[in-house]
């Protein structure tokens, strides 16, 4: 019997022309922190027609295109809840500061996220080899303070970049003349620093990096969600359906690295007699698919904030997404500063599915299974090495089973391609290349509805 399993990533979401990318989420959320305070109605114009269309004229086009723009009004009491929490947390601060080359794509994020961890740890260790100067005593107003001359940085730090993350991140803030760092994460004995309260800080990075995760859950679930049901049906044809025919018919198992739910809406029901309330009606959608349709890295909730009341409630306990590094450099590890990686938290956050259990038997594939793995909107980065190494390990055991990867471009292609190299030997990519057991094929429509 042969078996079709999809892979998806977050081009699934950017083929349905869903803000989804990380300059998207970054773009909407500068909107939304410059928007006037207790604004009562937001329109689609207030979040996307300044800064997005800016920097995505094509995709904007698209999405209007597309969708019911004009029918599109956000949650006031969501947005406020999102905009209160944005101006507070160091993260999103830090990351809208930083050039848009620097960080594109979502693994940009991810890579940039251990960089300023090493810096940050690179800080501690360096006062304590004293290779640079503690901060020094200052009595200010009768209070025990300790700061750094301007004038003097380069006594004190690697680089102005690591100054940047230090006073971004809160461990360090500063006036016209010196940088003060705070005394929450110091032991200070006399007038002199003994040490600094290293947990305490990297809890606090931790923290935070949770508090933007749950506005990226927010996102989702307050923006992106209201999208489904302004879906303009006369376009569904040849994109969603062919003849009456559903993409992803003949599919057997679907994995997604995404945190949304535009399979769940655009093709396990008919979008014809789709209900209004999709917040509501997702929850039954998700629990009927849940086996055959998975999430890798967890999905958005929807409740776990209660912005409705005029207190902010957040449970961060209750957060299912799944956003950090791949791993951690071994000078991270001495640290245990595990939480900040992908495995950790799926494991914390029970959102880890055991990949691929229902393909493989104790010694290997089942009897006689030949098995088609398909990636569609999915870079293929080295950050997923796992799951990709499993999927070419399950194949090379089961004779006749493909894996196809759909591109949108060639050079999309070519990234992938490469992407690939750096993760399997390319003795297995040459051969399975020769053999089409590796097969590259273009995301048009007509080979999307030919293949699921």
């Amino acid at each position: 019997m042969e078996e079709k399993i999809v892979i998806l990533g977050n081009g699934f979401d950017l083929r349905h022309f869903l803000p989804t990318s990380y300059n998207h989420l970054i773009s909407i959320l500068c909107e939304i922190e410059k928007l006037p305070e207790k604004k009562e109605i937001i329109y689609f114009s207030d979040l996307f027609d300044g800064i997005f269309k800016e920097k995505n004229k094509w995709f904007h086009e698209k999405i209007i295109e597309y969708y019911h723009t004009e029918s599109l009004v956000f949650d006031s009491k969501a947005i406020q809840s999102i905009q209160a929490r944005l101006k507070e947390n160091s993260w999103f601060q830090y990351f809208k500061s930083v050039d848009e080359n620097k960080i594109e794509t979502w693994i940009d994020f991810e890579t940039e996220i251990e960089r300023i961890l090493f810096s940050v740890l690179e800080y501690f260790e360096s006062v304590n080899k004293g290779e640079f100067k503690k901060p020094r005593y200052e009595g200010i107003n009768g209070k025990k303070v300790f700061s750094v001359p301007i004038s003097l940085q380069k006594e004190y730090f690697k680089n102005k970049l690591q100054i940047s993350f230090l006073k971004y991140f809160g461990l360090f803030q500063e006036d016209n003349q010196n940088l003060y760092i705070i005394e929450n994460f110091i032991l200070a004995i006399g007038n002199e620093i003994q040490y600094f309260k290293e947990r305490d800080f990297f809890n606090l990075l931790y923290n935070k990096l949770e508090e933007f995760i749950g506005i990226f859950n927010d996102y989702i679930v307050n923006i992106i969600s209201l999208f489904y049901d302004n879906f303009r049906l006369e376009k569904k044809e040849n994109f969603i359906l062919k003849s009456e025919k559903l993409l992803f018919e003949n599919v057997n198992q679907i994995f997604s690295f995404n945190y949304t739910f535009t399979y769940n809406f655009f093709y396990k029901t008919d979008i014809s007699n789709a209900e209004n309330d999709f917040l509501r009606e997702i929850k039954v959608k998700s629990k009927k698919i849940e086996d055959y349709y998975q999430f890798v890295h967890g999905n958005a909730l929807l409740n776990w904030t209660d912005y409705k009341s005029n207190n902010l409630i957040i449970d961060l306990c209750k957060m299912k997404i799944v956003l950090g590094v791949d791993d951690i450099h071994d000078s991270l590890k001495k640290h245990k500063l595990f939480q900040f990686t992908k495995y950790f938290q799926k494991l914390h956050k029970q959102t880890d599915y055991l990949f691929l259990k229902n393909f493989e038997s104790t010694n290997g594939t089942k009897s006689g299974d030949k098995y088609i793995f398909y990636f569609w909107g999915h870079s293929l980065d080295y950050s997923d090495r796992q799951y990709i190494r499993e999927i070419f390990d399950l194949i090379e055991n089961s004779n006749g089973s493909k894996i196809k990867v759909f591109y949108h471009s060639i050079s999309a292609k070519g990234d992938q391609l490469k992407n690939l190299l750096a993760i399997i030997n390319k003795e297995k990519i040459e051969r399975f290349m020769k053999f089409n057991i590796l097969e590259f094929i273009e995301s048009t429509p007509e080979n999307l509805f030919n293949e699921l």
